[in-house]
Protein backbone atom coordinates (compact mmCIF):
# COMPACT_ATOMS: atom_id res chain seq x y z
CA UNK A 1 0.00 0.00 0.00
CA UNK A 2 2.13 2.81 1.26
CA UNK A 3 4.69 3.80 3.78
CA UNK A 4 2.02 3.48 6.44
CA UNK A 5 1.89 -0.31 6.40
CA UNK A 6 5.24 -1.19 4.82
CA UNK A 7 6.53 -2.13 8.29
CA UNK A 8 3.76 -4.41 9.55
CA UNK A 9 5.81 -5.43 12.60
CA UNK A 10 6.01 -1.80 13.76
CA UNK A 11 2.32 -1.30 13.04
CA UNK A 12 1.54 -4.42 15.06
CA UNK A 13 3.49 -3.11 18.06
CA UNK A 14 1.70 0.25 17.85
CA UNK A 15 -1.73 -1.38 17.64
CA UNK A 16 -0.96 -3.77 20.49
CA UNK A 17 0.04 -0.83 22.69
CA UNK A 18 -3.03 1.34 22.02
CA UNK A 19 -6.72 1.30 22.82
CA UNK A 20 -7.72 2.90 19.51
CA UNK A 21 -6.64 1.63 16.10
CA UNK A 22 -8.01 4.84 14.58
CA UNK A 23 -5.75 6.94 16.82
CA UNK A 24 -2.71 4.85 15.77
CA UNK A 25 -3.56 5.30 12.09
CA UNK A 26 -4.23 9.01 12.53
CA UNK A 27 -0.86 9.55 14.24
CA UNK A 28 1.03 7.54 11.59
CA UNK A 29 -0.60 9.43 8.71
CA UNK A 30 0.18 12.76 10.34
CA UNK A 31 3.79 11.75 11.09
CA UNK A 32 4.32 10.69 7.47
CA UNK A 33 2.58 13.86 6.23
CA UNK A 34 0.52 11.82 3.81
CA UNK A 35 -1.65 13.85 1.45
CA UNK A 36 -5.41 13.52 1.82
CA UNK A 37 -5.96 14.36 5.50
CA UNK A 38 -6.81 15.89 7.90
CA UNK A 39 -8.41 12.80 9.46
CA UNK A 40 -9.01 9.09 9.11
CA UNK A 41 -12.46 8.39 7.69
CA UNK A 42 -14.62 5.28 7.66
CA UNK A 43 -16.10 4.41 4.29
CA UNK A 44 -18.97 2.04 4.94
CA UNK A 45 -19.00 -1.02 2.70
CA UNK A 46 -22.11 -2.85 1.53
CA UNK A 47 -24.57 -0.97 3.69
CA UNK A 48 -27.23 -3.29 5.01
CA UNK A 49 -25.29 -6.45 4.13
CA UNK A 50 -23.78 -7.88 7.31
CA UNK A 51 -21.38 -10.80 7.33
CA UNK A 52 -22.94 -13.95 8.76
CA UNK A 53 -23.23 -13.69 12.52
CA UNK A 54 -20.85 -15.93 14.41
CA UNK A 55 -22.20 -17.30 17.74
CA UNK A 56 -18.71 -16.56 19.12
CA UNK A 57 -19.38 -12.83 18.58
CA UNK A 58 -22.53 -12.95 20.74
CA UNK A 59 -20.65 -14.91 23.41
CA UNK A 60 -17.65 -12.54 23.45
CA UNK A 61 -19.94 -9.52 23.69
CA UNK A 62 -22.07 -11.21 26.39
CA UNK A 63 -25.31 -10.28 24.68
CA UNK A 64 -28.52 -10.98 26.53
CA UNK A 65 -31.12 -13.13 24.74
CA UNK A 66 -32.88 -10.90 22.23
CA UNK A 67 -30.34 -8.07 22.58
CA UNK A 68 -29.73 -6.33 19.26
CA UNK A 69 -26.31 -6.72 17.67
CA UNK A 70 -25.25 -4.25 14.98
CA UNK A 71 -22.50 -4.55 12.39
CA UNK A 72 -20.53 -1.93 10.50
CA UNK A 73 -18.09 -2.95 7.75
CA UNK A 74 -15.73 -0.18 6.72
CA UNK A 75 -12.54 0.73 4.96
CA UNK A 76 -10.55 3.18 7.09
CA UNK A 77 -9.03 5.67 4.69
CA UNK A 78 -6.80 8.72 4.62
CA UNK A 79 -7.70 10.49 1.41
CA UNK A 80 -7.31 7.80 -1.24
CA UNK A 81 -5.08 5.56 0.91
CA UNK A 82 -6.96 2.50 2.20
CA UNK A 83 -5.41 1.88 5.61
CA UNK A 84 -7.48 -1.06 6.81
CA UNK A 85 -10.68 -2.99 6.39
CA UNK A 86 -12.69 -3.67 9.50
CA UNK A 87 -15.80 -5.51 10.60
CA UNK A 88 -17.16 -4.04 13.80
CA UNK A 89 -19.88 -5.91 15.70
CA UNK A 90 -21.26 -3.68 18.44
CA UNK A 91 -23.98 -3.33 21.05
CA UNK A 92 -26.05 -0.30 20.05
CA UNK A 93 -27.84 -0.26 23.42
CA UNK A 94 -24.50 0.69 25.05
CA UNK A 95 -24.18 3.79 22.83
CA UNK A 96 -25.95 7.12 23.15
CA UNK A 97 -28.57 8.01 20.55
CA UNK A 98 -26.16 10.61 19.13
CA UNK A 99 -23.43 7.96 18.77
CA UNK A 100 -25.83 5.62 16.97
CA UNK A 101 -26.88 8.45 14.64
CA UNK A 102 -23.25 9.37 13.87
CA UNK A 103 -22.40 5.75 13.05
CA UNK A 104 -25.40 5.57 10.72
CA UNK A 105 -25.01 8.96 9.05
CA UNK A 106 -21.35 9.97 9.04
CA UNK A 107 -17.91 8.78 7.94
CA UNK A 108 -16.57 8.88 11.50
CA UNK A 109 -14.75 5.72 12.63
CA UNK A 110 -16.34 3.73 15.46
CA UNK A 111 -13.33 4.44 17.70
CA UNK A 112 -13.80 8.19 17.34
CA UNK A 113 -17.55 8.06 17.92
CA UNK A 114 -17.30 5.76 20.97
CA UNK A 115 -14.19 7.40 22.52
CA UNK A 116 -16.24 9.30 25.16
CA UNK A 117 -17.13 5.90 26.65
CA UNK A 118 -13.45 5.52 27.61
CA UNK A 119 -13.21 1.99 26.23
CA UNK A 120 -10.07 -0.11 26.33
CA UNK A 121 -8.94 -2.54 23.67
CA UNK A 122 -8.56 -6.16 24.79
CA UNK A 123 -6.55 -8.03 22.19
CA UNK A 124 -7.79 -11.48 21.25
CA UNK A 125 -5.48 -12.17 18.34
CA UNK A 126 -2.91 -10.35 16.24
CA UNK A 127 -1.14 -12.21 13.48
CA UNK A 128 0.77 -11.75 10.25
CA UNK A 129 -0.54 -13.93 7.43
CA UNK A 130 0.14 -14.34 3.73
CA UNK A 131 -2.81 -13.20 1.64
CA UNK A 132 -3.14 -14.65 -1.83
CA UNK A 133 -1.92 -12.14 -4.39
CA UNK A 134 -1.26 -9.49 -1.76
CA UNK A 135 1.68 -10.62 0.30
CA UNK A 136 1.70 -10.27 4.07
CA UNK A 137 -1.20 -8.67 5.92
CA UNK A 138 -1.77 -8.00 9.59
CA UNK A 139 -5.01 -9.33 11.06
CA UNK A 140 -6.24 -8.13 14.43
CA UNK A 141 -9.19 -9.17 16.53
CA UNK A 142 -10.11 -7.36 19.73
CA UNK A 143 -12.94 -6.60 22.11
CA UNK A 144 -13.56 -3.03 23.19
CA UNK A 145 -14.64 -2.86 26.84
CA UNK A 146 -16.01 0.07 28.81
CA UNK A 147 -14.54 0.89 32.25
CA UNK A 148 -17.23 -1.22 33.95
CA UNK A 149 -15.81 -4.28 32.14
CA UNK A 150 -18.78 -4.61 29.80
CA UNK A 151 -17.99 -5.49 26.18
CA UNK A 152 -18.99 -2.77 23.74
CA UNK A 153 -17.73 -4.10 20.41
CA UNK A 154 -15.75 -6.82 18.72
CA UNK A 155 -13.52 -5.67 15.87
CA UNK A 156 -11.80 -7.67 13.15
CA UNK A 157 -9.24 -5.62 11.19
CA UNK A 158 -6.94 -6.27 8.25
CA UNK A 159 -3.94 -4.07 7.39
CA UNK A 160 -3.29 -2.96 4.74
CA UNK A 161 -6.87 -2.75 3.66
CA UNK A 162 -6.44 -2.54 -0.08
Amino acid sequence: MSLLTDDLAALRRALDAADSATAVLQARCEALRLPGGPRVQARVEAAGVDPPEDPEVRRRLRLAPGEVLACRRVRLVWGEFVLSRAVNWYRPARLTSDMRRRLAETDEPFGVVARPLDYRRVRLETRLVEAAGRGPVLQCRAVLETPDGEPLALVEETYPGE
